[in-house]
C-alpha cells in the first residue's frame, strides 16, 4: 500500500520541473524565433518555480522607454539570451537607476541591488535589449 501511495504522489513532487526557466542558449518564442530576453512576473522563493506564469518576450532591438500595458513594475525574474544584453531602468522614460543584465538566468530580481536600499523586483519601468 505504501508503495502504491508513493507512486501516486511522485508526480506531485516533480510538478515544479515544468516551470523551469529556459536556458539562455535556447530562448525562443512560440514561433521558434530567437529572443533577446524573456521577463516573468511573480518569481518564487524556489528557483525552479521562478519562471512560471505570465511572461513578456523581448526581441533583439526592442526599445521601450515605457513598459507595455500592465507590465510596469511587475517583472520578478528574467532570462537573457546568449550574446545579448538587457538594459533596464527603474523609471519610465529611461529615468532613474539602470542596470544591464547579460546572458543568463536571473531567478529572483530581489537579489540584485537597485540603488542604496532597493532591489529590482517589480521595479523595471523601461528597457532596451540588444544582441550581437
Amino acid at each position: 500500500m505504501k508503495v502504491v501511495f508513493s507512486v501516486l504522489l511522485l508526480p506531485l513532487f516533480f510538478q515544479g520541473l515544468l516551470a523551469q526557466c529556459p536556458l539562455s542558449s535556447e530562448l525562443v518564442n512560440d514561433e521558434g524565433e530567437k529572443l533577446c530576453a524573456r521577463m516573468y512576473e511573480h518569481s518564487d522563493m524556489y528557483f525552479d518555480q521562478s519562471c512560471k506564469g505570465k511572461y513578456l518576450d523581448v526581441k533583439n532591438g526592442d526599445d521601450f522607454p515605457y513598459m507595455p500595458l500592465l507590465w510596469g513594475n511587475r517583472i520578478s525574474s528574467l532570462v537573457v539570451a546568449s550574446r545579448c544584453t538587457l538594459k533596464v531602468w527603474s523609471q519610465a522614460g529611461k529615468g532613474g537607476n539602470n542596470k544591464s543584465f547579460n546572458a543568463g538566468v536571473y531567478y529572483q530580481l530581489k537579489d540584485y541591488a537597485n540603488g542604496l536600499f532597493g532591489n529590482w523586483n517589480d521595479a523595471i519601468s523601461s528597457y532596451f535589449c540588444t544582441c550581437n
